[in-house]
């Protein structure tokens, strides 16, 4: 995987789009507004702006020409304007997003289940299930002697988002998930970043950096430059050809200062609007940052809880839920059938299923009977 070219578009496909656009976003827009809620603070040109780039990978990554230019805007249209929407004051949005799509929208016909749980096949011009994308044996790949958080067992969620965020990095467009502590949006953007920085010639190179209270603008320049080099002049990249991917976890959690700005999120704003920062060493001249890129998580109900508008317009927000019950025995399952494979008895594995149910059980009575204690 790589940056896609530019895409050209006939008039054809132009005069579609400018449809599709006057049909469906402005009454999306305003029912959205009206109706629900965004589990974060975003701007309307924002969902738009994702979704033009989302169209752009699309289109780029299609082998032939586009069958359907309805299905795929359609696809694009409810991952950009209603992936941020998740349960917030016991409400479930994203849920009621999808009942009301379609109810409101009857050309492009969905299953049974919400319209996030499909994607477009742009070769057979259909709505398939996320789950036939999977085509790697995970239990292979498991090994017991590394640490579980080594691995991203794949479900219809992390599949989902992991295919999207690799769209949106393609045309240099930056994801964000958001979700509460433990929902696993860590483990999928490092699983999609160990995806697409493996092999001889990668096109991208990863960096993790934690944010955390104490988290300066200062510090975190000295953690950005740590792999890049001087190429000529002021510009400055990391080696090779590749992009450096800047993975920043916890994006909200750095204490504002006296003047009430967080300095870490501000440097981090300018160089996504203007592609530079200041040298600390040299007063008044600046570094120009090539072929980098960010990509973020972060906890909408710790730290400061949101982040400057100014640089949450230049992301696409994914709302990550806690996995459901299939999903949560999928990766149970997954790890403990290679853990007692080959070491047990027949009549130990067969009870992998049970302990598998029982303690599922136990986790949702515990939830609904004890109160949180923050």
């Amino acid at each position: 995987m790589g940056m896609t070219d530019k895409v050209k578009y006939t008039d054809a496909i132009k005069a579609e789009l400018h449809r599709l656009f006057e049909t469906y976003i402005h009454t999306c827009l305003f029912h959205m507004k009206k109706t629900f809620k965004n589990s974060i603070p975003v701007v309307d040109i924002c969902l738009v702006v994702s979704l033009c780039k989302l169209l752009e990978a699309m289109y780029a990554s299609a082998k032939n020409e586009v069958k359907n230019h309805e299905q795929l805007f359609v696809f694009c249209a409810v991952w950009a304007l209603g992936a941020g929407f998740g349960e917030k004051d016991n409400i479930n949005y994203r849920k009621q997003f999808s009942n009301w799509w379609k109810d409101k929208f009857k050309t492009v016909k969905f299953g049974t289940g919400s319209v996030f749980e499909y994607y477009v096949d742009l070769d057979n011009a259909q709505l398939r299930e996320w789950k036939n994308l999977d085509a790697g044996d995970i239990h292979n790949k498991i090994d017991t002697a590394k640490r579980i958080s080594s691995f991203t067992v794949p479900t219809s969620d992390t599949i989902a988002n992991s295919y999207l965020s690799e769209k949106f990095i393609s045309v240099k467009h930056s994801p964000m998930l958001v979700g509460l502590a433990g929902c696993g949006k860590t483990q999928i953007i490092k699983g999609m970043l160990d995806n697409i920085t493996s092999g001889p010639e990668p096109a991208f190179l990863q960096q993790i950096i934690n944010f955390n209270f104490y988290t300066d603008s200062e510090l975190l320049q000295i953690q950005l430059e740590s792999q890049l080099e001087k190429r000529g002049g002021r510009s400055f990249g990391p080696k090779g050809k590749a992009t450096l991917v800047y993975f920043i976890d916890d994006l909200n959690m750095p204490g504002p200062d006296k003047y009430e700005t967080q300095s870490a999120i501000a440097l981090v704003r300018q160089h996504k609007d203007y592609e530079h920062w200041y040298d600390r060493t040299k007063c008044g001249t600046f570094k120009e940052i090539k072929n980098t890129m960010y990509i973020a998580a972060m906890n909408p109900t710790a730290g400061s809880f949101f982040i400057n508008d100014r640089l949450q317009r230049h992301f696409w927000q994914s709302c990550i839920s806690f996995p459901e019950q299939p999903n949560l025995n999928t990766i149970y399952s997954a790890f403990l059938n290679k853990h007692f494979a080959n070491r047990f008895k027949p009549q130990v594995v067969d009870l992998i299923q049970p302990i598998i149910k029982t303690t599922l059980a136990a986790q949702d009575q515990i939830v609904a009977n004890f109160r949180k204690t923050a």
